[in-house]
């Protein structure tokens, strides 16, 4: 059985933390009625897990031997990619509801 590359763990432990912070947050927004908490939490969530798993990248790729340059374009593509859920995560909490 073939595993999977450590920067292909990576990008699955991304998705993993985006998944489970949205849903966070937009539990606590549908449970306290505010956006703006809601947002809060997922932001410092998904930051205090992101730093996580940029450590234990870290230390994956130590450990295998990956060339530095692959290493900075995957953590400066993770990194856009983080920001890129930041923004759009903050333009969904910050949405308000019309009633007409």
């Amino acid at each position: 059985m073939q595993s999977l590359p450590i920067d292909g763990l990576f990008y699955i432990g991304l998705g993993a933390i985006f998944v489970v912070t949205t849903l966070l947050g937009f539990g606590i927004k549908r449970w306290t009625k505010q956006g703006l908490l809601g947002f809060y939490t997922l932001l410092a969530t998904s930051l205090g897990l992101f730093f996580w798993l940029l450590l234990w990248f870290q230390e994956a790729t130590r450990a295998t031997f990956m060339g530095t340059i692959p290493w900075v374009l995957n953590l400066f593509f993770g990194t856009l990619l983080y920001l890129i859920f930041i923004g759009v995560s903050f333009l969904l909490f910050r949405r308000k509801r019309r009633h007409t």
